[in-house]
């Protein structure tokens, strides 16, 4: 006799998780598919959340929803698992110059000015750290220790019976009419949700993804002016804190090269730009590269297949996932059990656009987008 379930996750990153969370905590039957957090790039990600864009130093874009939804579901879920993962951490930016303090200044008048301090610090660890212009933090950011939210929840899945610890085979998918079924398990819906793998899913290979590899050093300061900092630093890469005096270095930005394997030319870009914010000596404990699921116009990727309604996708959070995934796990969900619309700058529907199916899913025509 077959198993029954309302949805089957493929997938135990960010999106997966969250997404899994979600729906069992509204009393869904829940069967997740993942061979192991160590083929997942959420595992090895820095976890950073901001509400602020510094490139323009403006808000990132739904910030006012998404921070107290993400400080809600976060704290909730650490209280279910009985863990402690999620973090709340000033960011410190280091001016390159004046100009950049004083656009600063400006900016805290405004409508990003909520997530600014107005204090510039002019002494910010001076004696190890190169501060010539001041600083300035960001309020409302932080991050999430993604390796121990993924282990705690990967554990409390296990436990529940709701997790079956292998790697899914697209081949061995049956679709019906109204359900999907799967090893001897059916289910109303199959939800995607396997970060940059999609692109090789048969179902949902047409998506824009434009992927991008990021590499992470995980550095430990030597020398008696290495005092522990507990804020994340942000001056051509961030530098954030785990303890130890150990920080995570990151993140490089590649288009080419999208193997996940890290490079020497990684490597070297952010030892290069470590040294010109810290003047103390370092050595690496691990270097780590993964593979981001951006989306060509940067925002999250959900809804139903066009020709398949069991078939979904909850995926393309990109390197804002900590704070879009609970949001939009939420908004998935209402959308899945109470039809209510997803926003069309979501759902995946935005690109079908142009766009023509055979009977075989195989894309007969396409348009650019």
């Amino acid at each position: 006799m077959n198993t029954k379930y309302n949805y089957i996750i493929i997938g135990q990153g960010i999106a997966g998780t969250t997404l899994a969370h979600t729906l069992l905590s509204q009393g869904k039957a829940v069967l997740i598919i993942d061979e192991g957090i160590e083929h997942s790039t959420s595992a090895i990600a820095a976890g950073l959340y901001n509400p602020v864009v510094f490139k323009r130093l403006v808000k990132s874009w739904m910030a006012d929803e998404l921070v107290p939804f993400m400080d809600t579901f976060y704290s909730e879920t650490e209280q279910l698992l009985n863990q402690h993962f999620y973090y709340k951490k000033q960011i410190v930016k280091l001016f390159a110059d004046p100009t950049e303090k004083e656009f600063w200044l400006k900016k805290t008048d405004e409508e990003v000015g909520r997530y600014l301090s107005k204090t510039i610090d002019v002494h910010f660890f001076f004696f190890f750290i190169e501060n010539p212009h001041g600083a300035a933090e960001v309020i409302s950011a932080g991050n999430l220790d993604m390796g121990m939210f993924l282990k705690a929840s990967r554990a409390y899945f296990l436990k529940r019976e709701c997790l079956l610890p292998e790697k899914f085979d697209v081949g061995d998918l049956s679709i019906a009419e109204n359900y999907v079924s799967y090893h001897n398990n059916d289910a109303e819906k199959v939800i995607f949700c396997e970060g940059y793998k999609t692109i090789t899913n048969p179902f949902f290979n047409w998506l824009p993804f434009k992927l991008t590899k990021g590499e992470l050093l995980t550095v430990q300061l030597r020398g008696k002016d290495a005092i522990p900092i507990d804020k994340v630093i942000n001056k051509g890469v961030f530098i954030l804190p785990v303890g130890n005096n150990t920080y995570k270095v990151g993140a490089t930005y590649e288009w080419e090269d999208l193997t996940e394997q890290p490079t020497e030319k990684g490597k070297q870009e952010l030892v290069e730009k470590l040294k010109k914010v810290i003047r103390v000596p370092f050595d690496i404990l691990d270097h780590q590269a993964g593979i981001r699921p951006t989306v060509h116009d940067r925002r999250p990727l959900m809804g139903l297949h066009p020709d398949h309604p069991t078939l979904g996708i909850f995926n393309g959070m990109g390197t804002k996932g900590v704070m879009l995934a609970p949001y939009f796990a939420n908004q998935f969900s209402l959308f899945l059990n109470k039809k209510i619309p997803l926003p069309e700058e979501v759902n995946c529907t935005r690109f079908i656009k142009g766009r023509l199916f055979d009977k075989g899913n195989q894309m007969i025509k396409k348009h650019p987008l």
